[in-house]
């Protein structure tokens, strides 16, 4: 599936979902505080639209916590190792030379 693709079946999920649970165009706009014209590009594919408006959007349908799921950080538990810290940053070592060679270069 391409990018547009995948934009186009979540907006189609999500219109599945809202009515599914029975839900009105208005009260999924007046609990996301969105306007029915981004609630329609979403729905039909046509526009981009914000994360954070995705996020009303989930909410408004109460599935908020689906979202979790999405990037599960994982769990790794040993009673004989301590836990390490998660690096605030993730950096190119150095000192590592560059395997690119020009032409005939040896």
């Amino acid at each position: 599936m391409t990018d547009r693709d995948i934009v186009i079946a979540l907006g189609r999920q999500y219109d599945q979902l809202r009515r599914h649970k029975q839900l009105q165009d208005k009260d999924i706009l007046a609990t996301s505080g969105t306007s029915s014209s981004v609630l329609a590009k979403f729905r039909g594919g046509k526009g981009n639209i914000t994360l954070e408006t995705f996020v009303k959007l989930m909410r408004a349908v109460g599935e908020l916590d689906k979202l979790e799921s999405l990037l599960p950080v994982p769990e790794q538990y040993s009673p004989t190792q301590q836990k390490k810290a998660l690096p605030e940053r993730v950096r190119k070592p150095k000192n590592v030379k560059p395997t690119f060679k020009w032409g005939n270069d040896q």
